[in-house]
C-alpha cells in the first residue's frame, strides 16, 4: 500500500510538471491578452528579426512577421509565433513594409480563414494584393478604425520599400522596415523622409529601427543616429538581427556612446514581451522560445 501511494504521488508530480510545461505558456499569453490596457499603454512581443506584435487599448498590430523555422505544435506569442485562432478577440492589423522574404511571408495571408477581424496593410502597390489595403504612393496617409497611418518610401534596393508611422490609442509607433542609410554621409532622400514624418507628430513613443550596421563596421549607423535624434522616441528597439540578437546590445552601447535622446531596449529571443506605460518599459517577460 505504501509503495502504491508513493507511485501515485510520483505520477501526480509528473502530470503536474507536464501541465506546467505545456499549459503555462498558453495561460501566460491568455492572461496578457485579457489584460485591460489604457490609452498610452502597450504590450509588445518580439516576433523575430523585424517582426513585432503590439497590443494597444483597442488594436492589435503586427509588423513584418515571418514564420522563419519550424512552428512548434504548442506555438504561442511567448514563443514568438502568431496563432490567429488564439487571437480571436483581437482587432488585428497586419503591416507589411516590403516584399523581401525576411519581412513578408505570404503564408500570413491565410490567417483570414481563421480570424474574422483582420486587416492587411501593404506598403506598396501590386495587382497581386489589390484586395487588401495598399499604400504605394510616396507619402501615403490613411485614417483607419481609430488609427492614423503615414508612410515614407524609398527604392534603394530597386523595389518599393516603406516605413510606417502609426498613431493609435494614445501612442505613436514607428517601424522602419528596411528604411535605412548605411553610408558615412546621410542620403538626402532618407533624411527628407525622416524629417517629413517628424513633422506629423510631436512625439514618438516606440521606434523599431532596423540594425544594418555601417560600412565602417560599427553596429549603429548615421541614419540610425539621425532617426533617433530627430524623433527622440521614448523607447527604441533595434531589430533586423534574427538569430543574432546579441548584436542588439552593440547597438544599445553605441547609441549610449552617442548620447541619443532615447532609451534602448533589446530583445534577446523571439517571444520576449515588454509592457509600455507612462513613458517607460514597466515590465519584461522573457520569451519561452525553444529550438
Amino acid at each position: 500500500m505504501i509503495l502504491n501511494a508513493k507511485l501515485i504521488v510520483i505520477v501526480l508530480i509528473i502530470v503536474l510538471l507536464l501541465l506546467f510545461v505545456f499549459i503555462s505558456p498558453v495561460s501566460a499569453q491568455t492572461d496578457s491578452l485579457q489584460r485591460s490596457l489604457k490609452a498610452g499603454e502597450a504590450l509588445i512581443w518580439y516576433m523575430h528579426h523585424s517582426g513585432w506584435a503590439v497590443k494597444t487599448q483597442d488594436h492589435f498590430l503586427i509588423f513584418d512577421y515571418i514564420e522563419d523555422g519550424s512552428k512548434p505544435k504548442n506555438a504561442t506569442l511567448l514563443k514568438g509565433w502568431i496563432v490567429p485562432q488564439n487571437l480571436k478577440d483581437e482587432n488585428i492589423f497586419v503591416f507589411i513594409s516590403h516584399a523581401h522574404g525576411d519581412h513578408f511571408d505570404p503564408d500570413i495571408l491565410g490567417w483570414g480563414k481563421a480570424h474574422a477581424h483582420i486587416t492587411y496593410i501593404f506598403g506598396w502597390d501590386t495587382p497581386e494584393f489589390s484586395q487588401y489595403i495598399t499604400l504605394g504612393q510616396p507619402r501615403a496617409k490613411l485614417k483607419l478604425e481609430g488609427m492614423e497611418i503615414f508612410t515614407i518610401h524609398h527604392d534603394f534596393d530597386n523595389i518599393p520599400e516603406a516605413a510606417f508611422l502609426v498613431m493609435v490609442d494614445g501612442l505613436v509607433i514607428f517601424h522602419s522596415g528596411d528604411h535605412g542609410c548605411t553610408g558615412p554621409v546621410i542620403n538626402p532622400v532618407f533624411k527628407d523622409n525622416i524629417d517629413y514624418l517628424a513633422q506629423q507628430t510631436q512625439k514618438v513613443d516606440i521606434a523599431f529601427i532596423s540594425q544594418f550596421g555601417s560600412r565602417s563596421g560599427d553596429s549603429i549607423k548615421q541614419g540610425d543616429l539621425y532617426t533617433m535624434n530627430t524623433f527622440k522616441p521614448v523607447i527604441t528597439f533595434p531589430m533586423h538581427r534574427g538569430g543574432g540578437e546579441d548584436r542588439y546590445k552593440d547597438f544599445a552601447r553605441e547609441a549610449q556612446q552617442n548620447n541619443v535622446p532615447t532609451q534602448i531596449k533589446c530583445a534577446t529571443a523571439r517571444g520576449d514581451q515588454f509592457f509600455y506605460a507612462n513613458g517607460v518599459i514597466a515590465d519584461l517577460i522573457k520569451g519561452e522560445y525553444d529550438e
